[in-house]
């Protein structure tokens, strides 16, 4: 390199290595420190939240006070719609209320299961008393209106309450204003730990996605150019750095013999944040798997059908176990549609595996067949065809668990896994090839290397020491020439 052209990369890099500073602290910083809250926190950044295992309201939904489930579907009929996803009965905010979803990818709608009286969006009074019966040992304190990005649903963003929830399991809580569904639990822990992601990490103060992935990614590109810079300058001194001796400053020493090491990791970890934010931001809605979505499904539970009511599967109940007036109080019913078939699900506890009822025979299944089960998910999933299906557990966010399932390979043009559940039908997970591609590279970015907390921990500390030498470093030399 000619002296003229490397004193001004010289110069440049050396700018750029300033204004580079704070970014790369923050991220220095920040990384340490939300690797040290994973560490701390091994049920993981969501809190180990215990639901309540029944309704405080004690509501007996089997009571022929309520009205049959043909009278909801008549006035959905003349609301213009001819069909549903499933219907629900169930206490909301002690409320006993059919849930319908109109659709699998709709938002629910409510009705009053003592009037018919359609409820949603649901009232504050409700959405309080819902979350007060959400948490064992915890009450509810305040709410303020939210709106929500929800992978379930194909609006961008979903009207939704914050409910501050006080007790025993201090949170927030995210309800949906149509129904009542929980769309995410926040404990401060995870509160905190998100305030830093976002403001310090990934820079993003505002709600605006674009705005401040263009400042994040202009920060990360400012970052590989003082790495390509300093790359040259570093391959050009070759020669003079194997003449360095003892007067040789320790600033220079450091940031010479750093400097492969610390553009391999910087570098890279730029380059693999700004793709991990490409998915998480930009295309989140496809990276969580909405590209899958079979917006003109088939089959569900037309409205000029005659189901049967909740006092009829309350009593057909004994014929799945123990009889009818031992078992537990029933505290939900669901009707579903399933390639033909009509099935009824009871629940005795919010997050407990129902009991499953064929609606025309009346016998119960231990679980869907994986052919229902197959079936279910194809009424829903874009592809003609769902293959290599394996047995599998797999995260339901609606009972803060981990659900048996049946997962897919699907034929859509994402290549997508779907999970459905092996007793409801319900698709609970869709991860397109984007997604489990997705998996190596945060691997990389947060040093899960061997699943062995104290050991990646220990090696992401190290390089993270390496590059703030390589920072305190640079600044020295900087000064020394100013």
């Amino acid at each position: 390199m000619r002296p003229s052209a490397r004193l001004r990369v010289s110069r440049i890099h050396r700018w750029l290595g300033l204004l580079a500073t704070v970014p790369i602290l923050a991220w220095i910083a920040s990384s340490f420190v939300l690797h040290g809250v994973g560490l701390a926190l091994p049920e993981g950044l969501q809190g180990d939240y215990e639901l309540t295992r029944s309704h405080s309201a004690g509501l007996p939904l089997s009571s022929a006070d309520l009205i049959p489930p043909d009278s909801v579907l008549r006035s959905l009929r003349a609301e213009g719609i001819n069909r549903i996803y499933w219907l629900r009965l169930e206490p909301i905010g002690g409320v006993p209320a059919y849930v319908v979803k109109p659709g699998p990818f709709d938002l629910e709608s409510v009705y009053d299961a003592r009037s018919g009286e359609r409820l949603d969006p649901l009232p504050d009074s409700i959405l309080l008393r819902v979350a007060d019966d959400e948490l064992a040992g915890s009450h509810a304190v305040s709410l303020q209106p939210h709106q929500e990005f929800n992978r379930y649903y194909q609006v961008d963003e979903v009207a939704a309450v914050e409910v501050s929830v006080a007790g025993d399991q201090e949170s927030t809580l995210v309800l949906s204003r149509a129904s009542g569904r929980v769309l995410r639990r926040t404990d401060p822990m995870a509160a905190w730990f998100e305030r830093v992601y976002r403001g310090v990490h990934v820079w993003q103060w505002g709600s605006s996605v674009r705005v401040f992935t263009a400042i994040l990614f202009t920060l990360v590109g400012l970052t590989l150019t003082l790495i390509v810079l300093g790359g040259a300058l570093w391959w050009d001194r070759r020669d003079r750095r194997r003449r360095w001796n003892s007067n040789v400053r320790p600033a220079r020493r450091i940031h010479g013999r750093l400097a492969p090491l610390a553009a391999l990791v910087l570098g890279t970890q730029m380059l693999v944040g700004g793709y991990l934010w490409f998915n998480l931001g930009l295309i989140e809605p496809r990276f969580r798997g909405q590209g899958s979505f079979q917006t003109d499904w088939t089959g569900g539970i037309q409205t000029t059908e005659v189901l049967p009511s909740a006092e009829v599967l309350a009593g057909r109940r004994g014929t799945a176990g123990a009889p009818a007036d031992a078992a537990p109080p029933v505290q939900r019913f669901e009707w579903r549609a399933i390639e033909g078939r009509r099935f009824a699900l009871i629940y005795s506890a919010r997050d407990s595996l129902p009991v499953v009822l064929d609606v025309a025979t009346g016998s119960p299944l231990t679980r869907l067949t994986p052919e229902l089960a197959a079936a279910a998910a194809g009424a829903v999933v874009r592809g003609a065809e769902l293959r290599d299906r394996v047995e599998s557990e797999e995260y339901w966010m609606d009972w803060n668990a981990r659900i048996p399932t049946f997962r897919f390979r699907a034929s859509d043009p994402d290549d997508s896994d779907v999970h459905v559940s092996q007793h409801t039908g319900e698709v609970i997970q869709r991860r397109p090839a984007i997604w489990r591609a997705f998996g190596p590279f945060l691997v990389y970015h947060t040093f899960g290397f061997t699943g062995n907390a104290v050991f990646d921990t220990i090696l992401l500390t190290a390089l993270q020491l390496v590059a703030l030498a390589m920072v305190v470093s640079g600044w020295r030399l900087a000064n020394r020439k100013r």
